[in-house]
């Protein structure tokens, strides 16, 4: 099924795309780039549909036999996450930050109430540990939907290796993604993952012990601005054009090499995660190569101030 699961997915989230690329603006589900000119490069609204799309890809596959979110508990947690993200994208400016956080703990409880836990071992711990893991991926996903296709492609990498059946929505969803680079062109139409689709890749990410691995760059970029913004005297969750893929964008690279990039950065980490599953030194190192990777392309590109 995952062959047949992956293409119905991948048709019918790219099916959703297209139709509601026409109309996103007028259900509100558009990025505006007068809502932070300091750090939008579009020179109008473009639609945030990746959410909507996803979701009807993931169905798609649901539909057709294939079960694969894995019971009604996380089915229940990923619409929750979609809400929270569609409510975000059609907030103007975004939901205050304290809200967004109250959302994606409502988000995390709902899902270790499903039974998933992070890790195995004595509960308190694993409950908190999960709670938390669930709320940073769900933070650091959204922070690194900041260039085109650069969560998406990092998330078909994730998935591709662990459930790849679920790799099928994002892989009909990448084309518009990554077109949106050129908000004036003909053909495909342009569409932004938006927040809502960067929640609802959150929650697959971190389901899957294997997929989860892909979490580490965002994670690392998370970490790095975080630091930077702190050190430049700004609140760490206000949004700037210092995440790695700008730096990339800043040394002239076109979005699908900049995509490219993240995603071969963060191949150690999740193809070593996906051979030798049981952990070990041998994910270690994959983990330790793509960190020095990360590392790497910071330190040979130009920062963004």
């Amino acid at each position: 099924m995952n062959g047949v699961g992956f293409a119905l997915g991948a048709l019918a989230s790219a099916a959703t795309a297209l139709a509601l690329a026409r109309v996103a603006s007028r259900v509100g589900l558009a990025d505006d780039p007068s809502a932070a000119p300091h750090r939008k490069l579009q020179d109008r609204p473009v639609p945030a549909i990746g959410g909507p799309a996803i979701l009807v890809g993931l169905l798609a596959i649901e539909c057709a036999g294939g079960s694969p979110v894995g019971g009604a508990g996380p089915w229940f947690a990923l619409v929750l996450a979609f809400t929270l993200g569609v409510a975000d994208d059609r907030t103007r400016g975004g939901l205050p930050p304290i809200a967004l956080l109250l959302g994606q703990a409502i988000v995390a409880t709902a899902l270790v109430a499903s039974g998933w836990r992070l890790c195995a071992g004595d509960p308190n711990p694993a409950l908190v540990a999960s709670l938390a893991a669930v709320v940073v991926t769900l933070n650091a996903v959204n922070t690194f939907d900041n260039a085109d296709g650069a969560a998406t492609s990092v998330g078909i990498l994730g998935l591709a290796v662990g459930p790849a059946a679920l790799a099928g929505p994002l892989v009909g969803f990448l084309p518009f993604n990554l077109c949106s680079a050129a908000p004036g062109r003909r053909g495909v139409p342009i569409a932004y993952l938006g927040n809502s689709g960067s929640h609802l890749l959150g929650v697959l990410l971190v389901l899957d012990p294997v997929a989860r691995f892909a979490l580490l760059v965002p994670l690392l970029d998370l970490a790095r601005v975080a630091f930077v913004r702190l050190a430049a005297g700004t609140r760490p969750w206000v949004g700037d054009r210092r995440h790695l893929a700008h730096r990339m964008q800043r040394a002239g690279l076109a979005p699908a090499l900049v995509a490219a990039i993240l995603v071969a950065i963060a191949a150690p980490a999740v193809i070593t995660a996906a051979a030798a599953r049981d952990g070990g030194l041998v994910v270690g190192l994959g983990v330790l190569a793509s960190t020095l990777l990360f590392a790497l392309a910071v330190r040979f590109t130009p920062s963004v101030d």
